[in-house]
């Protein structure tokens, strides 16, 4: 079995891969009940499939007849099941029986859905084929699972340029830090640190260069460290610049022939508007020509 993604958060879905293989049967078919759930780190099992598959055996080898082309019906198999088994800790030799298998076998996708209270930590799959008595489980079991992760920023020092996180769940969750600053030629350089930050740990970080950010969840989640929940400003990128000369420049919309004039003050806002200038950064000037060109939606308010 696969999931992607290993690593998600409150409120969202990850997709189950289940392979049920056939290539065994030789002259019998098979009709096992087969059992499909999520336990998530409470001891709670949520059953996603149970029901009873059918399994035809393969067909006798004739070497008179030319084979057809098509053996089989397109699987669609996508590449990242593919790459989480060969990412896996079950043995070599598990792997590759599993991967010359996978074509012979029958293919099934589940969804479970994460409630927004959903517990942290580490949910682990169930997968049971019962069968005459006997119950058959995930070749894969060692990998069977996937983490429930958050991270958040609890409290600023910006006299001591520290930033404290928090990690809410019991296990490990790695992070990375991501610094970003503007170099003496007007380019930005990134600096990065990727770590583990342990069970429910409380973190202290430097937030002395530039804008820092703390990304988890595979890197979707974005968390940014200089103050709590701020809103940033990012230009409308559905609008094209036009710029006649370095004092005529004009935006315009997709949709329409009109065009939107900018003063040398709107414009140089326009280009900060990259979504990492924050909004309590403006000064009052800035904040006015913000205020109208937010209205005429030109730049908009977000938060990563």
């Amino acid at each position: 079995m696969s999931i992607f993604p290993k690593r998600t958060i409150q409120g969202t879905t990850v997709t189950i891969h289940w392979n049920f293989n056939t290539a065994h049967l030789k002259d019998k078919h098979l009709c096992p009940l087969v059992k499909i759930g999520v336990k998530d780190p409470k001891g709670n099992v949520t059953m996603l499939f149970e029901n009873h598959v059918v399994a035809f055996p393969e067909e006798n080898e004739n070497k008179e007849v030319v084979p057809q082309k098509l053996k089989y019906l397109n699987k669609n198999t996508p590449l990242l099941v593919l790459a989480s088994y060969l990412e896996g800790a079950c043995k070599r030799e598990k792997l590759v029986e599993i991967l010359t298998n996978i074509q012979a076998g029958r293919h099934y996708y589940f969804t479970y859905n994460i409630p927004d209270n959903a517990p942290l930590g580490k949910y682990t799959l169930v997968s049971e084929v019962h069968n005459n008595g006997n119950i058959k489980y995930s070749k894969t079991h060692l990998d069977d699972h996937f983490w429930v992760e958050k991270v958040s920023l609890i409290n600023v020092k910006k006299e001591e340029k520290i930033a404290m996180v928090y990690n809410h769940s019991k296990e490990k969750t790695p992070v990375k830090i991501v610094r970003c600053f503007i170099n003496s030629e007007g380019c930005m350089k990134t600096e990065m640190e990727a770590f583990e930050m342990s069970p429910n740990e409380t973190k202290s970080l430097s937030i002395s260069t530039g804008n820092t950010f703390l990304l988890y969840n595979e890197e979707r989640e974005i968390v940014p460290l200089l103050e709590e929940k701020p809103i940033h400003l990012i230009k409308n990128h559905e609008i094209l610049l036009v710029s006649k000369s370095p004092e005529l420049n004009y935006l315009m919309k997709k949709d329409t022939d009109e065009a939107f004039s900018l003063t040398s003050e709107a414009k140089e806002l326009w280009d900060k508007a990259d979504g990492l200038l924050t909004k309590n950064s403006l000064s009052k000037k800035e904040l006015e020509i913000f205020k109208e060109m937010e209205a005429e939606g030109l730049i908009k308010q977000v938060r990563l």
